[in-house]
C-alpha cells in the first residue's frame, strides 16, 4: 500500500458523503470521469478496492468503511488544527457549532446565545437544532446541550444545572375529563408522551406508585407534547423551563405536585462537548459563558427527581 496524503482521504469522504458520482461530480464542481479516475488512483494506492460501483449507485466494501472512518478522523484532526491557529490570535474569534434540544433553545437559551454573540462579534455561531445523540466528528458540533442522565464516557460534560419535570394538563381537558387526584388515575386519562408505553413510578413519603399509561400522543419533541397540551389534549410530562410561564398565567396545571418520582429520563442538563487534547478559545470561553450564566438559574428549579420511561 503506498502511503497517501490527507487530500486522498478527504477526497474519499466527500465522494462517498454525496452519494454517488454524478452528485459528487456537481458538489465538487469535476468532471464524473475526473472523479473516477481519482477513485481508481486511490484504489491502486490502497491496494484493494474501495467501493462497488454501478451505473446509479456505489457502496462501500469492508476496507472501503475503514478508509472512510479514517478519512472522517482526519477532516476533524485537520480541522481542529486550523482552530488551533485561529485560538492563537488574541480575539475570541473563529467558528462554533452548537447542537441543543429545539424546546431548550426557545425556552431558556436563546436569549444567552444572543448575548453570547454581543458579547464576541467575531465568533461565527452556527446551531443545530435537534434532540437525538450527536457524532461529534462527522456533525463537526463542538457542543452538544442536553438533558440526560446517561452520559457517554467518551465525552467530556460540564454540568449546568437540575431540571424539574412537571405532569401537566390544560384548564379545558381537566374540566372535561376530570383531575386526576391518585397515581393510579393517570391510567384513564389521554398520555402525551415521548414513548407508546411509559412506566412511571410516584413516591409520596415510604409508598411507591407504578402506573403504565399508554400514549394517545407520541412524539420525542417535548415542545410538540407542551404544544398538544395546551391544546387540550391530554396529560403531558415536560421540563418545567418550558411550562413556567404557563403555570403562572394559568394555561397549564401541575398536576399530583406533592409526588416526586424516580429518575431516568434526564435530570441534569449538561453542555457536552468531545474529548480531545485541544479544545478552542472560543468553545472554552462558550462554556465558560454558559457556567457564569446558568449558576445559579432559577427556570430549571429544585433538584427534583424524574420519572422512569421504558
Amino acid at each position: 500500500m503506498v502511503a497517501m496524503d490527507a487530500d486522498a482521504f478527504s477526497f474519499f469522504v466527500a465522494v462517498v458523503d454525496a452519494g454517488s458520482f454524478a452528485t459528487a461530480s456537481r458538489k465538487l464542481n469535476i468532471d464524473r470521469s475526473n472523479i473516477s479516475r481519482r477513485i481508481k488512483q486511490i484504489e491502486r494506492d490502497a491496494g484493494t478496492q474501495l467501493l462497488l460501483r454501478t451505473t446509479r449507485s456505489m457502496r462501500l466494501t469492508e476496507a472501503g468503511s475503514l478508509f472512510y472512518e479514517r478519512g472522517v478522523h482526519i477532516n476533524a484532526e485537520v480541522a481542529d488544527a486550523r482552530k488551533a491557529v485561529l485560538s492563537l490570535r488574541s480575539a475570541i474569534r473563529g467558528p462554533l457549532h452548537v447542537s441543543c434540544a429545539p424546546l431548550l433553545l426557545r425556552s431558556q437559551f436563546q436569549e444567552l446565545f444572543w448575548s453570547f454573540c454581543r458579547a464576541y462579534p467575531e465568533v461565527a455561531l452556527s446551531l443545530t437544532l435537534r434532540n437525538d445523540v450527536v457524532d461529534f466528528v462527522r456533525e463537526s458540533v463542538d457542543v452538544a446541550l442536553r438533558v440526560t442522565n446517561d452520559l457517554n464516557p467518551m465525552v467530556v460534560a460540564r454540568q449546568l444545572g437540575k431540571v424539574r419535570w412537571d405532569l401537566c394538563a390544560s384548564p379545558k381537558y381537566l374540566r372535561q375529563h376530570g383531575t386526576p387526584l391518585l397515581p393510579q388515575d393517570l391510567a384513564r386519562h389521554a398520555w402525551l408522551g415521548v414513548r407508546s408505553r411509559t412506566t412511571l413510578e410516584l413516591v409520596r413519603g415510604q409508598e411507591t406508585h407504578r402506573v403504565v399509561p399508554m400514549a394517545r400522543l407520541e412524539c420525542v419533541d417535548y415542545s410538540v407534547l407542551r404544544d398538544a397540551a395546551l391544546a387540550g389534549l391530554g396529560i403531558g410530562f415536560v421540563p418545567s423551563y418550558a411550562t413556567q410561564e404557563d403555570f403562572e398565567r394559568r394555561r397549564l396545571v401541575r398536576l399530583l405536585a406533592e409526588y416526586d418520582s424516580l429518575p431516568s429520563l434526564g435530570n441534569h442538563l449538561y453542555a457536552i462537548t468531545p474529548q480531545s487534547r485541544y479544545m478552542a478559545s472560543q468553545v472554552r470561553c462558550f462554556l465558560d459563558f454558559l457556567a457564569e450564566r446558568m449558576s445559579g438559574a432559577p427556570a430549571f428549579g429544585n433538584s427534583t427527581r424524574i420519572c422512569s420511561a421504558q
